[in-house]
């Protein structure tokens, strides 16, 4: 577990400097440093994550398949990396390095936007990190691509916002029905340009999902499947929502912004529901999945949000939220059903490749 609690401890260890100094002495170069280190970490894994295997096969039915029929085969823009990488016969870890990079590239523009873009790296290292882009690999580069839309996001570049959910969506399907949020804010202030979204949705939605919405229903919706921790993932959405639902007001979003995050917090409501009720868990899950992000804002701007002094974080915030990442990560790598699958961490840095295809 060395590894885990070493990547937590360097994002841990500039949070606190960042808070005690209002920066860190060439911060900037610092901070993509760390997420390049937590790329490495994601991307270059071995044998980690509850669908290792299923992605090896994947990797593997690209030797065999031309660049369009591999396209075909799962969502497109990660079967081009397991098809690029499969030509040069560099391993699965070259399409897990490469979405691992979008990922972090993502996530630390987000982080960016925070008060402490090491607090807010730090709140995702035991579970957006370790369990989605880890184990989630196509999800996980969806999210990174969405994390990079939300921020700088405003009715002005509506373009932009549906551009980036396609990008998402090349990397998972479902990620471009997360477009319909990304829009609400725009909707709500700018209606003629909110509906011209809708309409680029719709087709959107045509192009990712038509063929595929019979097989989204029935495994998603209809079908008794469910996901393991779906409950606790959704739980700590909830958690999250009702935060920002209760101090949204004082955490110095701009209007698109605290529109954009209030809805996100109001799904996370509906998703625990929807759990309640739905006899599948997988659909709710998955959507769940892209929610996390809202984690990642509230659980770092709440110490500066509390503050009396709003450039300074709380301190006993501060360490109470680098308490509660501390316990989530501990819990999970000690008492989650399938964290046998994560530890020991291994890395193809250290450990021989398996045999060639032959």
């Amino acid at each position: 577990m060395a590894a885990y609690w070493t990547i937590y401890g360097m994002w841990a260890l500039g949070a606190v400097q960042f808070a005690r100094k209002h920066s860190i002495r060439g911060d900037r170069f610092l901070f993509a440093v760390g997420l390049l280190l937590t790329a490495c970490f994601v991307g270059l894994r071995f044998e980690i994550g509850g669908d290792w295997h299923q992605y090896l096969e994947l990797y593997e039915l690209m030797y065999f398949q031309p660049l369009f029929d591999s396209l075909r085969v799962t969502d497109p823009g990660y079967a081009f990396f397991n098809w690029a990488g499969a030509q040069v016969d560099w391993g699965v870890w070259f399409p897990n390095l490469a979405c691992a990079l979008i990922f972090c590239a993502g996530l630390g523009r987000l982080a960016r936007d925070q008060p402490n873009p090491w607090l807010a790296v730090l709140v995702a290292v035991p579970y957006l990190i370790i369990v989605v882009a880890m184990g989630y690999t196509r999800q996980a580069a969806a999210i990174g691509v969405l994390c990079y839309a939300v921020v700088g996001a405003s009715e002005r570049n509506i373009l932009r916002l549906v551009v980036i959910a396609g990008i998402a969506g090349l990397f998972h399907k479902t990620a471009i029905l997360m477009l319909l949020v990304l829009l609400a804010p725009v909707i709500t202030r700018r209606f003629v340009i909110g509906t011209l979204g809708t309409l680029m949705f719709g087709f959107f939605f045509y192009f990712f999902l038509s063929s595929f919405q019979d097989r989204l229903v029935t495994n998603y919706v209809q079908a008794s499947y469910d996901s393991q921790g779906a409950g606790i993932r959704v739980a700590m959405n909830v958690v999250a929502g009702g935060m920002m639902l209760v101090f949204r007001n004082r955490m110095g979003f701009d209007e698109y912004q605290k529109t954009f995050w209030t809805l996100n917090a109001l799904l996370a409501v509906v998703s625990a529901v929807a759990l309640a009720y739905l006899e599948s868990s997988t659909g709710v899950d998955r959507i769940a999945l892209f929610l996390i992000p809202l984690q990642i804002v509230t659980f770092s701007r709440l110490p500066y949000a509390l503050s009396s002094t709003k450039d300074k974080a709380l301190p006993s915030l501060l360490f109470g939220v680098m308490a509660y990442s501390f316990a989530v990560q501990y819990v999970w790598l000690n008492f989650a059903d399938n964290a046998a699958s994560w530890v020991p961490y291994k890395s193809f840095v250290w450990t021989p490749p398996a045999p060639k295809v032959s």
